[in-house]
């Protein structure tokens, strides 16, 4: 099936291991008190700081997670991935560490949020102005934002720097900027090369040229030269971008700060001017009370521009210092303090305008210093001066060669230098005050730090300059914050600059209000989306569903936290990598890195649920699961205990079992008495048992605990049960000779056989289901079966024989090297049992058989009534059936993880789930559109929480081949273009993209929402595909859009059309560009290309093709309370997967792992108990009618009506048996499960030990035997007592089970076995009997033959063998009819006792009792050899 492929491709499980940690108000009431969160963030802290010692390394939770990087060559540099409740709140930033601060500084806000929007800025400001004006004025002005539908609220300015990130690629000011910002920078990057080598050129000219003699003025020139020949060889777009990026910085800085400016300037005026004007001295330089905007704008921009301080680096724009380094005085110059270092006015690619770059190499070639006497040999030229020397980008990548030896430092800003003290003293505290301290020890060199004398210059000075400077315009310090103090305004709720919500010193109602918005990991919902609520939070008021900040929580009463761990082979590449902080491990293996998932779980557990138990243990109850993926969990772990924790149970029930035997078979006459070789023929059995097992295990069967926990206590059962037969058989029969001892084989042999081929076919009908419970428990019962029988018919029969001997020649039992005395021997009795006189003479005889006809119909009546009773009862509780084992029933009662079970199931039932392909036709765009079709489907169902189109791999391989490829925005290269688009495909020797396409959505896909700010914040974008107004024009009109004729409201949808060799090489691209790590594809082999960090590879791995396997991201199924409502999820969700005919898929997870056999469970064991039910009489017939026919004694018709009959009484108890053992159980709270299904399935077995003794026996009855009444005497007085001690022996085992630990044991199998024991024995021991009394016709008296008539029979059995005569055989038959029918009804007669026994001194009591034990069979060949032996 669909597992078996997936395990071929060892897809077999979810890729990643999820461990979950419930905090539970232990009274009940509201989690959401600051007390208990922090309680909860105590207890996280602690489970996250775990520790494993292996070999001599140490293990850690960073080792184990799946995810803790934000990009290549940040593992273990960023916190591991969770998704808790807790991230609400700023108090969970403890798992953030100092290095954690700084990779998220650098790589997300740094990496992510600067460097690709603040140049975009730029862009949008100089060369969109028109195309983004309406964008602009929503953000700059509130009347505008009013007047256009919007709060005045939205109108925040810093807010473009998040518009510029999240405008669809379409909108016209967004493809303005992206199409501006990719042409000026490639503009801005051959312009800056090609100056630079224009520059060294000239100058080798005019070294060449001779006309500079000067030694002085030609080292300069070569030294300019090689600085110009290097920056055109190795300028790079990215130092462009970065250029660029710090060039956009400088206007920015005026553009946002106006305000701040002005109002800082009013201020400081208003604190400062009266002493500066009151100032006598004439030296102060006081400021105007003013300050216009053109002044402040020039301030900021001068400021910017100005020299890197050492004494206060971050410096201030106000005018009033003496000296810009920071050490001059206030109001006795006009400059401001510190700056970049690098003056970035002038007009940009001036030097390019002086070389008049663009016609070089060009007969229009005319640079500005033709006319003037050619290139200058010094820089004092002016014309280089206003050109070249005052160009930024000049300015900015000759700062290289300018060596500094600045630092950052953070003193404060110095006041006046007056004749009043007192004011001198209120500058100094004012502009102390009014100090900036951007440094940090990350700015290195520092006054903590020299760093690494001189190896920096200018250009480093003024990166770190406008650095920090972004870093305050943004309100963001480095190594300080993180994703709790510093939201990116990408999540519904959060602002840009904004913070998480504290719970420290907050009321309920304040922390209950913060708790209701929407939960993120804490990258806001970028790589994940939004967390579905139904996975964490349980037990609110108002309803999960309806909760907002509107109308915010006001209980919360369960929490969850998701913990993700890897699997086994990505622990073993992990930590190789070179970030490891305790050192790279190069020899762990797979196995091993098993072992220390699973030890890891179980410390992780026990260190989460300390004190679950202990209500004086806080306020918050923990209790913890961990799935089975990768390695054993929780339920693995139980499931295991109960496997192995049988062995003390099985040791018990195997020695009271023996101890019932040799009690029942021990005797005071020490020859007759059996103790000995009844030990013997148990241990046989067990040993049958246990080897049986051996060899399942041999044969690769795991033991699970549906066999664990059944067949050791049934099986021995059924194997004690046959030892019985054959020792009553041989204490019955008597005598210690070969004859005697061979004669009481031959009788139990069809007996015995007989019910060990049914029962060996009847487990082998188990086979036919798809629940590993069931077959391979059916498995090893075959198995066990075959070798109980070999065991019992073969094995033990010559351990029999050994005793008859020691009887023959008077030793004793067990002491066997005894021989007994002669008077002893003497006094050797042969009679019945007295056991068996209790048992049948005394009890069964007088209930069942009594020698009054009504005081027997009475009693046979009860007896009938009572099995239709049970019958019928059946019927009504197999109708109030419930299906399925929740966790809460696996796990036993008084731990933690059953409390958390429990939990889960009334308040967060929830399981991840995945929906997998095989190898379809992904190269097929109609087969590319079902697929997320059915992707989109399988979410939109009842219980599957939300997740966007775009997480699916095939939607987002779509997309990055479109025009809406968003992947560029934020590359890691700015040479590397990495969408579809930009990639080049050489095929039959043309050049083409792995461009796709649009078609109409003609299957109903889901559309992209796109929304416009106006109304509540949508946490999920939906859909991939796109209506008309979404599209690019020309998508549109290479989808065929008649906007004449066709809807606007039509939607396009993307896809490719490519061969094969284009679709696999585009697909690889794709996923090494942009560093896509779903799909769950099989490669060829694990050679990915390994990055300069050792432990990471580029996603370069050969895809094996055609693509045989991929699966989506995982989902989270929701709301699964009941068995009911989780089967629902089954036929919700396969219904678009598993049983679509034209694209099939599967889902795959816990609740279809495990809830999947539920489904049929019903069906499945209707199919059992059919199947096992038909194989019962199909086999008993043909044995029974095969062995008679054999015979020779009956006529062919008789024989096969007869046993088709007792076939039928056999077919019939084990219905009874089954209906009554199904329904009472049910009614005893037993739902139906693969697990159950073991046990009913196991009553048709009893049902066939039982009847099939009993039928057989009675059916072959010797003739002479003519009253329905005596031949069930016959049958039962044998039978009585082996059916009554395997009875016994078996219920010995299953009442076991009751005193297990394990309450999933005692509903599971304790329950319907001990019903199933019960009633199979009542049924066929009673009912069964009692209904035979009644059946009294020829066809069933297939026993020997004695009477003259019989032997008449016999003869004309022969004629019909060899043909003779047919009318001849009838008319013999016919003569017989009447004498037959009279005698039938002569014996048939109610008889008494007293008369019974007179007709039996008559008949020669002893001869009769002899005909009722031994074999007909074997009689009958006896008196033939004898008649023989007399010549006749």
């Amino acid at each position: 099936g669909d597992k078996e492929y997936a395990r071929g491709y060892g897809k077999d499980i979810i890729s990643s291991s999820s461990m979950l940690g419930m905090a539970i108000a232990r009274d009940g009431g509201n989690l959401f008190t600051e007390s208990r969160l922090e309680e909860i963030r105590q207890r996280m802290e602690r489970l996250e700081a775990v520790t494993l010692q292996w070999k001599d390394e140490t293990i850690t939770w960073e080792d184990m997670c799946g995810l803790n990087s934000v990009g290549s060559g940040t593992t273990y540099e960023f916190p591991c991935a969770r998704l808790s409740p807790m991230d609400l709140f700023q108090e969970a930033r403890w798992s953030f560490n100092e290095n954690d601060r700084v990779t998220w500084h650098n790589e997300v806000v740094g990496k992510g949020l600067v460097k690709p929007i603040i140049p975009r800025f730029g862009i949008m400001s100089q060369y969109c102005p028109a195309q983004c004006a309406h964008r602009i004025g929503l953000r700059t002005s509130a009347a505008y934002a009013v007047l256009s539908g919007y709060d005045e609220s939205y109108a925040q300015r810093i807010s473009l720097l998040g518009d510029i990130a999240s405008m669809e690629m379409n909108d016209p000011c967004k493809r303005c900027i992206e199409e501006n910002f990719e042409s000026q920078l490639d503009l801005l990057t051959a312009a800056t090369k090609g100056s630079f080598g224009l520059f060294a050129f000239e100058i080798q000219a005019l070294l060449l040229g001779g006309t500079v003699t000067d030694p002085a003025e030609i080292l300069d020139l070569q030294t300019r030269a090689g600085q110009y020949a290097a920056l055109s060889r190795d300028t790079t777009r990215v130092q462009i971008e970065e250029f660029f990026l710090y060039y956009t910085t400088r206007g920015l800085y005026a553009q946002f700060n106006l305000e701040t400016y002005m109002n800082s300037y009013s201020t400081l005026v208003d604190l400062l001017l009266p002493g500066c004007l009151a100032d006598t001295s004439n030296d102060l330089k006081c400021p105007n009370a003013t300050v216009t905007v053109s002044e402040a704008i020039a301030a900021m921009t001068d400021h910017a521009d100005g020299p890197f301080s050492s004494h206060n680096t971050a410096g201030t724009p106000f005018p009033w210092w003496s000296s810009a380094d920071g050490t001059g005085k206030l109001f006795e110059g006009e400059m401001g303090v510190s700056g970049s270092g690098i003056d970035l006015s002038g007009d940009l690619l001036g030097m390019a305008e002086y070389l008049d770059l663009p016609n070089f190499q060009t007969p229009a070639w005319n640079p500005k210093y033709r006319g003037a006497g050619g290139f200058p040999a010094d820089t004092t030229d002016p014309l280089w001066l206003a050109d070249v020397e005052d160009d930024p980008i000049y300015k900015w990548f000759m700062a290289v060669y300018e060596p500094d030896d600045s630092k950052c430092v953070n003193n404060p800003l110095t006041g006046t230098e007056t004749a009043s003290a007192a004011y001198d003293g209120l500058t100094a505290a004012v502009m102390g005050g009014a100090s900036q301290s951007w440094c940090t020890k990350y700015n290195v060199p520092n006054t903590e730090n020299s760093g690494e004398e001189g190896s920096y210059n200018k250009q480093y000075f003024s990166k770190m300059w406008y650095d920090l400077f972004i870093d305050t315009f943004l309100d963001l310090e480095q190594g300080v914050d993180d994703p709790y103090t510093w939201t990116l305004g990408q999540g519904c709720g959060y602002e840009l600059q904004g913070e998480r919500d504290a719970y420290t010193n907050q009321n309920d109602s304040t922390i209950l209000s913060h708790a209701s918005r929407e939960l993120y990991y804490v990258d806001e919902g970028t790589s994940l989306g939004p967390v579905d609520r139904h996975l964490l939070m349980g037990d609110v008021t108002p309803n999960i569903d309806d909760y907002s900040m509107e109308n915010p929580l006001e209980e919360v009463g369960v929490i969850q936290t998701i913990y993700f761990a890897g699997n086994p082979d990505g622990l073993v590449k992990k930590v190789k990598n070179c970030n490891r902080p305790n050192g790279q491990i190069d020899d762990m293996t797979y196995e091993e890195a098993k072992e220390i998932l699973e030890e890891f779980k179980k410390k992780m557990e026990t260190e989460w649920s300390q004190g679950w138990d202990d209500d004086e243990s806080g306020e918050v109850q923990f209790v913890f699961f961990s799935d089975d993926a990768g390695a054993v969990g929780s339920t693995g772990q139980v499931l295991r205990d109960m496997t192995l924790n049988n062995s003390t149970l099985v040791s018990i029930s195997t020695i009271i079992i023996a101890l019932f035997s040799v009690i029942f078979l021990i005797s005071p006459d020490w020859i007759e008495s059996r103790v000995l070789i009844t030990l013997i023929g148990v241990a046989l059995v067990v040993l049958a048992f246990f080897a049986s097992l051996g060899f399942a295990i041999l044969l690769g069967t795991k033991i699970n605990v549906s066999m664990a926990w059944t067949l050791p206590f049934i099986i021995v059962g059924i194997g004690v049960d046959d030892v019985y037969i054959v020792l009553m058989t041989l204490k019955n029969h008597g005598g210690y000779g070969e004859r005697d001892f061979m004669q009481s084989m031959k009788e139990l042999a069809v007996p015995v056989t007989m019910t060990s081929m049914v029962n060996c076919l009847m487990f082998a009908v188990m086979n036919i289901s798809d629940i590993p419970a069931v077959y391979e428990t059916g498995r090893v019962a075959v198995y066990s079966v075959i070798a109980l029988y070999l065991s019992v018919l073969f094995c033990f029969p010559a351990y029999c024989w050994l005793d008859m001997k020691r009887q023959a020649k008077g030793y004793r039992d067990v002491f066997f090297c005894l021989k007994a005395s002669e008077k002893d021997q003497e006094k050797t009795q042969h009679g019945k049992n007295s056991r068996q006189v209790w048992l049948y003479d005394k009890f069964y005889h007088p209930l069942l058989l009594g020698s009054s006809s009504s005081s027997r119909n009475i009693s046979h009546a009860f007896v009938i009534l009572g099995s239709l009773a049970m019958f019928g009862t059946g019927i009504y509780g197999i109708t109030q059936y419930e299906v399925g084992v929740g966790l809460e029933d696996l796990f036993p009662t008084g731990t933690q993880v059953h409390r958390w079970a429990v939990e889960r199931t009334e308040s967060l039932a929830s399981w991840p789930i995945v929906t997998n392909w095989g190898q379809i036709n992904y190269t097929d765009p109609i087969t590319q559109q079902k697929m997320i079709k059915q992707f989109e489907d399988v979410v939109n169902t009842t219980f599957v929480s939300e997740i966007d189109t775009k997480r699916l791999w095939m939607s987002d391989f779509l997309i990055w081949s479109t025009r809406h490829c968003v992947e560029n925005f934020d590359r890691d290269d700015p040479n590397d273009r990495v969408c579809g688009m930009d990639q080049v495909y050489e095929e039959e020797g043309a050049e083409t993209l792995c461009s796709g396409s649009w078609m109409e959505n003609t299957l109903g896909l889901r559309n992209k929402y796109i929304g416009d700010g106006t109304g509540d914040c949508e946490p999920f974008e939906g859909g991939h595909c796109r209506s008309v107004s979404d599209m690019f024009p020309e998508d549109l009109e290479s989808a065929g859009h008649n906007f004449a004729t066709d809807s606007n409201d039509t939607s396009y949808c993307p896809f490719v059309e490519w061969s094969d060799e284009k679709f696999l090489w585009c697909m690889t691209t794709w996923r090494n560009k942009t560093n896509f790590a779903g799909g769950g594809f099989v490669f060829e082999s694990n050679d990915a290309t390994p990055t300069q960090c050792s432990g990471e590879f580029y996603r370069d791995e050969k895809l094996m093709w055609p693509i045989p396997y991929s699966t989506t991201p995982n989902m989270f199924a929701y709301g699964l309370f009941t068995h009911e409502l989780t089967l629902d999820l089954l036929e919700q969700t396969r219904a678009f997967c598993d049983d679509d005919e034209d694209l099939h898929c599967w889902m795959q997870g816990i609740p279809y792992d495990y809830w999947s056999q539920y489904t049929t469970a019903m069906n499945v064991l209707i199919e059992l108990t059919t199947v096992s039910t038909a194989v019962g009489f199909f086999v008993a017939w043909m044995f029974l009618f095969v062995k008679i026919v054999s015979e020779k004694r009956h006529a062919l018709s008789k024989v096969f009506w007869g046993t088709l009959g007792a076939a039928c009484f056999i077919a019939l108890t084990i219905i009874i048996g089954l209906v009554a053992v199904i329904g009472l159980s049910v009614l005893a709270d037993v739902n139906v499960t693969g697990f159950s299904n073991v046990s009913f399935v196991l009553s048709v077995a009893f049902s066939v030990e039982y009847s099939v003794h009993v039928v057989s026996r009675w059916l072959r009855a010797p003739n002479s035997i003519v009253s329905s009444v005596n031949r069930v005497e016959y049958t039962m007085e044998f039978l009585m007592l082996p059916t009554f001690m395997s009875w016994i022996s078996s219920t010995i085992g299953v009442v076991c089970l009751a005193f297990t630990e394990f309450e999933f044991i005692e509903v599971f199998f304790f329950r319907p076995l001990m019903i199933m024991m019960m009633v199979t024995y009542f049924i066929g021991c009673y009912a069964l009997p009692a209904l035979l009394c009644h059946v009294d016709h020829e066809y069933f008296r297939l026993g020997k033959l004695q009477t003259e008539e019989d032997l008449v029979e016999k003869d004309l059995v022969e004629k019909e063998d060899t043909g003779d005569d047919i009318e001849e055989i009838e008319k013999v038959i016919e003569e017989k009819g009447g004498d037959q029918d009279e005698k039938e009804a002569t014996i048939d007669s109610p008889v008494e006792s007293d008369e019974m026994e007179k007709i039996e001194e008559k008949k020669g009591g002893e001869q009769f009792e002899e005909d009722a034990t031994n074999d007909p069979a074997v009689e009958f060949d006896a008196q033939i050899s004898e008649t023989k032996g007399d010549g006749q």
